[in-house]
C-alpha cells in the first residue's frame, strides 16, 4: 500500500512539475532522481536502516531530512491536485466561451508550480517544527452521569502516541513526563503506540516513564505499533517502568469508584494475537461503578457504548496531523479524529497524541497535546 502511494506521488509530480519544464534532459534527470529518493524514502530508509520498517535505525538528522523532503512532496502533491482542479474549471469556462488558451499558459503553469513548491517547503518546515516540539496541555471537563461525589473533580492525564524512535528520544519523553507531573493528575492513562522499535534499541528512550507520578497509578494499553515492534517484549518491559498494562483487563481505581478497563489493538488479530474484547475486559467488574475504557483506536467506541462504558479514551489518529486532511483521517476512523465526542450515552475523547511517528513528523494546525481530563458530575 505504501509503495503504491509512493509511486503515485512520484509519478504525478514527475508528470505535472518536471516534464513541462524547459530544461535540458540532464537537469530533468537529476530532478527526477531527487524526486525518486524523496518519494520512496520509506523503502530506502528501511533498506539502509535495518529490519524495522516503521523505525529505521539511522541518525536523527537523516531521519528528519528525509521526513522533511517527503513532507514537501506530500504537500506539493495535494497543492498540485487543487491547482489542477482549478485549471480544469478554467479550461471548461474557456471551452464554453469558445476562447483559446493563452500562448503563455505553459510559462504560467511553471511559475505556479514553482510557487506551490516554495509554499510546500515553507509548510513542511513549519510542520516538522510543530511535529517535534514538546506538547502543550489541553484541559477538558467531561461530565459523567452517575459519578459518585467522592470522584467528582478526579483528574486523568491522557497521553497517547508517544512513538519513541529515532526522532523522539529519551530527552523528549522526559520533558513530556515533567510536564505531565506538573499537572498533579490523580491517574495517568497512556493510550497506546508507546514506541517504534525494539526493547534493546528504544527501551532506554522510554525509561523516563518510570518517573510519572499519579495518586492512583499509571496504566496503559498497547497500540498497533507495539505489534510491529516486538509485542511480548514490550508487554514485559513496560511494567518495569511502573506502567500497568491492561490487555482486555480492568482494575478498580479512583478510591474504588472507577472501573478502568483496557483492550488490545484491532491489529492484534492480524498478528495471531488476542483481539480486543471489551466484554472480557469488563468481566467481573462491580456494577454501578463509573466505567472508563482505554482503547488505542477510537473505532471501538460504538461497541464500548453498547457494553455500558461511560467514557472511552483513545489516540491513534494524531488528530489528523494537518488541518483539512484531518477530515480524510476521520473517514478511516469511524468519523472520529480529535477531541471530545458523544456516542449515544457514552463520552469519547480522542487525543491528538503527545508524540509523532518518525515517518511523517508533521503537524500543521493540529498540535500535539497532553490532555488533562477533569471528571464532573452531571
Amino acid at each position: 500500500m505504501i509503495l503504491i502511494f509512493e509511486a503515485l506521488l512520484a509519478g504525478y509530480i514527475f508528470w505535472r512539475a518536471i516534464l513541462p519544464l524547459r530544461l535540458h534532459w540532464g537537469w530533468k534527470a537529476a530532478l527526477s532522481a531527487l524526486l525518486a529518493v524523496a518519494a520512496f524514502k520509506f523503502h530506502l530508509l528501511h533498506f539502509f536502516g535495518g529490519p524495522m520498517f516503521f523505525s529505521p535505525v539511522l541518525p536523527e538528522w537523516l531521519l528528519l531530512a528525509a521526513a522533511w523532503l517527503f513532507s514537501v512532496l506530500f504537500l506539493f502533491f495535494f497543492l498540485l491536485l487543487a491547482a489542477d482542479i482549478m485549471g480544469g474549471l478554467y479550461r471548461l469556462v474557456l471551452f464554453c466561451l469558445r476562447k483559446k488558451r493563452s500562448e503563455r499558459f505553459r510559462t504560467i503553469v511553471n511559475r505556479v508550480n514553482l510557487g506551490l513548491l516554495v509554499l510546500s517547503a515553507v509548510l513542511a518546515t513549519v510542520g516538522v517544527i510543530g511535529g517535534t516540539t514538546v506538547p502543550g496541555v489541553r484541559e477538558e471537563t467531561i461530565t459523567v452521569g452517575h459519578l459518585p461525589e467522592e470522584a467528582d473533580g478526579m483528574t486523568i492525564a491522557l497521553l497517547a502516541d508517544l512513538h519513541a524512535d529515532g526522532i523522539t528520544r529519551a530527552d523528549r519523553i522526559r520533558r513530556i513526563v515533567q510536564r505531565t507531573n506538573s499537572l498533579n493528575p490523580d491517574l495517568v492513562v497512556i493510550a497506546g503506540d508507546f514506541v517504534d522499535g525494539t526493547v534493546p534499541v528504544h527501551g532506554e528512550d522510554l525509561r523516563p516513564l518510570a518517573d510519572l507520578e499519579a495518586r492512583y497509578g499509571v496504566f496503559g494499553v498497547p497500540g498497533n505499533h507495539e505489534y510491529y515492534s516486538g509485542y511480548e517484549e514490550w508487554m514485559e518491559f513496560l511494567p518495569t517502568l511502573g506502567v500497568r498494562m491492561l490487555p482486555n483487563e480492568h482494575v478498580l481505581t479512583g478510591g474504588g469508584n472507577v472501573v478502568l478497563a483496557g483492550v488490545t489493538d484491532p491489529v492484534a488479530g492480524m498478528t495471531g494475537r488476542e483481539e480486543p474484547d471489551i466484554g472480557r475486559a469488563l468481566e467481573g467488574a462491580p456494577p454501578g461503578k463509573v466505567r472508563i475504557l482505554a482503547s488505542h483506536q477510537p473505532r471501538l467506541a460504538r461497541e464500548a457504548e453498547r457494553q455500558g462504558v461511560d467514557l472511552q479514551l483513545s489516540g491513534h489518529t494524531h488528530g489528523g496531523m494537518i488541518t483539512g486532511i484531518d477530515r480524510l483521517v476521520a473517514r478511516f476512523n469511524d468519523g472520529f479524529v480529535s477531541g471530545p465526542y458523544r456516542v449515544g450515552s457514552m463520552k469519547l475523547y480522542v487525543s491528538n497524541g503527545a508524540g509523532i511517528w518518525n515517518g511523517f513528523p508533521v503537524r500543521i494546525g493540529v498540535p500535539a497535546e497532553i490532555v488533562l481530563i477533569r471528571l464532573k458530575r452531571e
